[in-house]
């Protein structure tokens, strides 16, 4: 029963996964590498902070065979962002949004699609007119055409034009709803004290990290680095629960169809032993090899049947109790149910059959 319950949990979490896999993230992972600095809590002013940040795009998109580079307040993916309230023009109903402020090579760096208007450029600075890019998402909610461009849009207190609108991306959790988000110039708004650099690389990733982490000591020798990996690794690392629940899963079944498998196989031959006086009679008076096989058998697919019973009705009550960290999949999977039946059977026959 117990083999069954996590068989049938490790189907529906392949499915799970798998379907997580096949995301749609907004943007494009690959050839990409991130840090994080907070220059603020190493003692820079805010100025000095700023100036920095801007410094250390200019020098990374520098660097030999880096593409672009770029840099926002808010970690993509990093399961967490900034979250407030906006609301358009002419319109009293505010919308909840993911704010995040980004500098003008972002949507490139990370391959996010322009969708109308225009991106951030060098002229979106703090005495230039307010700006803002929103999401599909948030554009089809101020209206249903999507047309926003020019629109006054009211966030953070002040009212911003918005200037462009890009494809949905999912910011914070790979398996989080696309929210309305909004996107201002980083020059334009508050800093946090800290920015998350988007370095995307003409080669592959892992060839330029020794560059970026040179370039970054250089400029900022007594700002700390954190979250310093590509951006493939920051989405394994945001499925992080998934992946150790789903493993985790894999393994016990594993276990617990082997012992399921050993227990059956030692406790058999006992039980044909306790009855070979019985099965000597029934041989001589006729009764074929066969038929004495199915009888040891049939003992044997009594019990199994019993604990796929039982595991089906485990596994239920597990995965309603995980039901959180699946995607796509109900945990009453009928191939999750069906698939773990049939490999649970494999192992009770296999177990059985030599002692038959």
């Amino acid at each position: 029963a117990l083999s069954m319950a996590l068989l049938a949990l490790t189907g529906v979490f392949a499915q799970s996964l798998g379907n997580i896999a096949r995301i749609d993230l907004g943007l494009d992972v690959d050839s990409v590498v991130m840090l994080t600095i907070s220059p603020e809590a190493s003692g820079y002013a805010p100025a000095a902070s700023a100036t920095l940040i801007d410094r250390l795009e200019q020098e990374l998109a520098a660097i030999p065979g880096v593409a672009s580079a770029s840099s926002a307040m808010v970690a993509m993916l990093a399961g967490g962002g900034l979250e407030t309230g906006a609301a358009a023009e002419g319109n009293d109903e505010r919308i909840g949004v993911h704010l995040n402020g980004v500098s003008d090579d972002f949507f490139e760096a990370l391959g996010i699609s322009v969708l109308a208007g225009r991106q951030f450029r060098a002229g979106d600075r703090d005495r230039a007119q307010a700006v803002v890019i929103v999401n599909q998402r948030l554009a089809e909610r101020l209206r249903p055409d999507g047309g926003v461009i020019g629109q006054q849009l009211r966030v953070l207190g002040g009212d911003r034009e918005i200037v462009g609108v890009v494809a949905d991306v999912r910011d914070n959790n790979v398996t989080d709803e696309v929210e309305p988000q909004v996107f201002l110039p980083r020059r334009q708004s508050a800093t946090l004290g800290s920015a998350t650099f988007f370095v995307r690389g003409a080669r592959a990733p892992e060839q330029l990290i020794g560059s970026i982490r040179d370039t970054v000591t250089r400029l900022a020798p007594t700002v700390p680095v954190t979250e310093f990996r590509t951006m493939r690794q920051q989405v394994r690392e945001n499925l992080a629960t998934e992946r150790f629940v789903a493993g985790a899963a894999t393994a016990f079944a594993v276990l617990a169809s082997a012992l399921a498998g050993l227990g059956l196989y030692g406790v058999l031959p006992y039980s044909v032993a306790q009855r070979s006086r019985e099965i000597a009679l029934r041989y001589a008076l006729g009764a074929p090899a066969a038929r004495i096989r199915v009888m040891v058998l049939r003992q044997v697919g009594a019990m199994a049947l019993t604990g796929l019973v039982l595991g089906v009705v485990a596994a239920l009550l597990l995965g309603r109790a995980a039901r959180s960290l699946l995607f796509g999949v109900d945990a009453a999977d009928p191939a999750a149910l069906l698939g773990a039946a049939v490999v649970l059977g494999a192992v009770m026959l296999g177990a059985a059959y030599l002692p038959a």
